[in-house]
């Protein structure tokens, strides 16, 4: 049996529980990466079909658009069941199936601590996906191993002590213009449905609130908070260590 074909390896893999994840969570830095030259993929594990608002018809819609906005090279969805997400065996070999296809060096995933199950869920599932990509032996797809650099998490509903900050306030405009792709999640399509977190009028508001605080953290506009598994190096500790403007202690 031939190998199966694989698409020409992405820098970073990020993985969402829902079509939207990756997107609110870590937009900025996708947008970041992509215009340093980054070949950057997202996988969705599920179609978001249990969403309060909308359908997996709009959402699959508003999706492909917002990863035409991101400029992904790639973006696959798992098809698990959304509000089921569990981190068992079986869910686990599509996962490293994904990220042994698309080779990444860096993987970007939920954090672990949050509100929603399928986020705490899926934090766990691409975790232990992670390091069983790196086993030949187990399952996968059937393809060959392969080891990423780094694993990183982005926060949701809740935020521990960050390891590191992103400043994003460059992509500012267009992480908000990539999340205004879900219309149908923020009630911005005009159609009837329940008022949500994310219909409230103060909601992006919020959003902005939150990565202003934390760009002020290290005095830039806009920054994305992440946690990472391990401790990461620094090559040029004064470099990256300066004194910005306006940077918060």
């Amino acid at each position: 049996m031939s190998a199966p074909a694989l698409p020409e390896p992405a820098d970073v893999l990020a993985f969402g529980p829902h079509p939207d994840d990756v997107e609110f969570c870590a937009g900025g830095l996708m947008l970041t990466l992509r215009k340093a030259g980054y070949r950057c993929a997202v996988v969705d594990l599920t179609r978001g079909e249990a969403g309060s608002r909308g359908t997996p018809e709009t959402r699959a819609a508003e999706t492909a658009e917002a990863s035409r906005r991101l400029g992904l090279v790639g973006r696959e969805n798992l098809g698990m069941p959304d509000g089921a997400v569990e981190a068992t065996a079986a869910a686990t070999e599509p996962v490293v199936a994904a990220i042994r296809r698309w080779r990444p060096r860096l993987v970007v995933a939920p954090c672990p601590v949050d509100l929603h199950p399928d986020h705490v869920e899926a934090a766990t599932l691409v975790r232990r996906a992670y390091y069983l990509a790196t086993v030949g032996k187990a399952k996968g797809g059937e393809l060959p191993a392969h080891r990423p650099d780094a694993l990183i998490h982005y926060f949701g509903h809740q935020e521990t002590t960050p390891t590191f900050v992103v400043d994003v306030s460059a992509v500012w405009e267009e992480r908000l213009e990539v999340m205004r792709c879900y219309a149908s999640q923020l009630g911005l399509d005009g159609a009837k449905g329940p008022a949500t977190n994310l219909t409230s009028p103060a909601f992006l508001a919020r959003v902005e609130a939150r990565y202003r605080y934390w760009g002020s953290r290290i005095g830039a506009e806009f920054g994305e908070p992440f946690l990472a598994d391990r401790v990461v190096p620094l090559d040029d500790p004064v470099a990256a260590l300066r004194k910005r403007d306006g940077m918060v202690r």
